[in-house]
C-alpha cells in the first residue's frame, strides 16, 4: 500500500551512509544492523448476548524490550531480514526471518513476529515514501481493494527537520470476511536518503462484530531508534 520512490534504494540502504574506504566486513555480518526500543499496550473488551443474559470480559497485554533488525540481503529493491526481538515479559529472545518488499509489505510467517516489530518493519521499505513529496504538507494516498480488504491510507508530511521527515499516518481498513474494521493514526519520524525508521507512536483501534457479540481492542505501540550501524550517533 505504498507509493514508488523515484530511486534505487536497495544499494543506498546497505551503503549510503558507510564511510568512502570502509574496513572488510566480518563473514556473514549482516549489511546492516539497526536496534530499537519497543512497547505496546493492548486493552481488549469483548461482550454479547448469551441465554444467561449479557455478559462481559477485558483484559489488558503490555511489554517493552528491544527489536533488532539485520538487513542480511537484497533481491532486486526487496530486503532479506533477520529480526531478534527480546521482550522483557518474556524474556527468552526470539529470532525470525522474513522480507520487506519494496512497497512496505512485511513478510513473515503467521504468528511470528510482534504487531509493533511489524509496524517499524515497514518503512525500511525501499520504495515507500515517494520522492516528491519529502516537503512539508505534502501528502499522498494508497489505496488497496483486495479478496475482501479494503484499505485506505494517508500519509503527510507534518515536519521536515534536516534529514528527519515525519508522517502523519491516517488508515481505515474493513475486512468483509470477518466483518472488522481497523482504524489506525500514528506520527512517524523517517530518514528516507537512508531508508530507515527513527521512530513512531501508533494508535489503533480494532472493531470485530459476530452473532455472539462485539470484540474491540485498543493498541498503543511505540518504537524509538537506539542504534544503526549505518547511522551513527542515532537520532
Amino acid at each position: 500500500m505504498i507509493v514508488p520512490m523515484l530511486v534505487s534504494a536497495a544499494t543506498i540502504f546497505a551503503f549510503a551512509a558507510a564511510p568512502a574506504t570502509p574496513a572488510p566486513a566480518p563473514a556473514n555480518a549482516p549489511l546492516r544492523e539497526v536496534t530499537y526500543k519497543v512497547s505496546f499496550s493492548d486493552r481488549t473488551f469483548s461482550g454479547g448476548e448469551h441465554y444467561q443474559g449479557y455478559s462481559s470480559n477485558s483484559t489488558v497485554v503490555a511489554d517493552n524490550g528491544t527489536v533488532t533488525v539485520d538487513v542480511t540481503g537484497v533481491a532486486g529493491d526487496a530486503l532479506v531480514v533477520d529480526v531478534t526481538e527480546v521482550m522483557n515479559k518474556i524474556g527468552t529472545p526470539a529470532h525470525f526471518s522474513g522480507s520487506i518488499l519494496p512497497d512496505g509489505t512485511v513478510n513473515f510467517p503467521a504468528d511470528s513476529i510482534q504487531p509493533v516489530t511489524h509496524e517499524l518493519l515497514q518503512y525500511f521499505g525501499t520504495q515507500f515514501v515517494p520522492a516528491d513529496k519529502i516537503a512539508p504538507d505534502a501528502s499522498w494516498d494508497v489505496n488497496v481493494d483486495r479478496n475482501g480488504v479494503s484499505i485506505k491510507t494517508n500519509y503527510k508530511v507534518t515536519k521536515v527537520d534536516g534529514a528527519v521527515v515525519t508522517l502523519a499516518e491516517k488508515q481505515s481498513v474493513k475486512i468483509a470476511s470477518d466483518n472488522a474494521t481497523i482504524t489506525t493514526n500514528g506520527t512517524i519520524m523517517l530518514k528516507p536518503s537512508l531508508l530507515v525508521p527513527v521512530g513512531g507512536d501508533v494508535h489503533q483501534l480494532i472493531s470485530r462484530l459476530t452473532v455472539s457479540g462485539e470484540t474491540r481492542s485498543d493498541i498503543s505501540m511505540h518504537f524509538e531508534r537506539s542504534s544503526d550501524s549505518r547511522d551513527a550517533p542515532a537520532q
